[in-house]
């Protein structure tokens, strides 16, 4: 089952304040917005909903809008076919709640080989991070990530964080971790890593400007894998990277998503409504 259908992140969805009904054994998330009126999300269902079942349920709580966000195993022509079948009863909501493009690393063979399948650039800045002196730990309160997220993201460090403590109560300890990197006694970067279903998702990152100089970000990436097989993890997920699909979407994501694509890996791509 993928992590936006587990239970886990219903509750997670509930407490940001949407509410939850079931189509066809699929969890469909939807809220009243102002001005906009109600909207309903489908994310990562295992098949589409049935549509006639679709449109009596949501109807009854007055949807206007949908977003449908598939499992990638679904051909991006019945994709396209079910969403001009829903478009006669909802607008569709075309801009993904949930990235449609993602890059996955297999962390399955050892270390040693999968460290090797870096770029060079990012093999030099582990080094050059462990040579600084980086050290990376485990931490068990959501605070110090949201800090250090905060921190890197400026006056829009709240809007990156929003959420995380819900998450973190929810997943809290054995589907989520923190690690920290460390410099001189000061905090200069973090991740939050979630586990679901033999993967790892690399969910929110933060480093300051003295962390990125001295490359503790490649470095949380590298502990990051390493921390998945801790966990038997078959997969790391960078969870979201620019689509080159929708070239005019998220181009603000082109940055990290050229330092993802250093650590190997392959793309991974789910039907795109754009």
């Amino acid at each position: 089952m993928e992590l936006q259908q587990s239970f886990l992140y219903q509750s997670y969805i509930r407490a940001l304040g949407w509410h939850i009904c079931s189509v066809d054994g699929t969890a469909i998330f939807y809220r009243k917005l102002p001005i906009i009126g109600t909207i309903a999300k489908i994310q990562r269902p295992e098949r589409l909903p049935y549509i006639p079942l679709l449109v009596m349920e949501l109807k009854k709580y007055g949807v206007r809008q949908v977003s449908v966000e598939p499992k990638s195993d679904v051909p991006q022509e019945i994709f396209d076919t079910y969403l001009h079948s829903l478009s006669q009863f909802f607008r569709i909501i075309r801009s993904p709640f949930i990235p449609t493009k993602t890059i996955l690393i297999d962390i399955q063979p050892p270390v040693s080989k999968i460290f090797d399948s870096f770029s060079s650039a990012k093999r030099r800045a582990v080094r050059k991070a462990q040579k600084n002196n980086v050290t990376v730990i485990e931490s068990h309160h959501i605070h110090d990530l949201m800090d250090i997220k905060n921190k890197s993201a400026g006056m829009f460090g709240g809007i990156t964080t929003y959420g995380i403590d819900k998450l973190w109560k929810l997943l809290y300890p054995k589907h989520v971790t923190i690690l920290l990197a460390k410099h001189n006694g000061k905090t200069v970067g973090g991740i939050l890593l979630l586990f679901w279903e033999h993967i790892v998702y690399y969910w929110i990152a933060g480093a300051t400007k003295e962390g990125k100089k001295i490359f503790a970000p490649t470095l949380l990436v590298w502990e990051g894998i390493k921390m998945g097989k801790k966990h038997k993890c078959s997969a790391f997920d960078f969870v979201g990277v620019w689509d080159e699909r929708a070239p005019k979407h998220n181009t603000e994501w082109k940055g990290f998503t050229k330092f993802k694509e250093g650590f190997g890996g392959k793309p991974f791509y789910y039907p795109i409504s754009l």
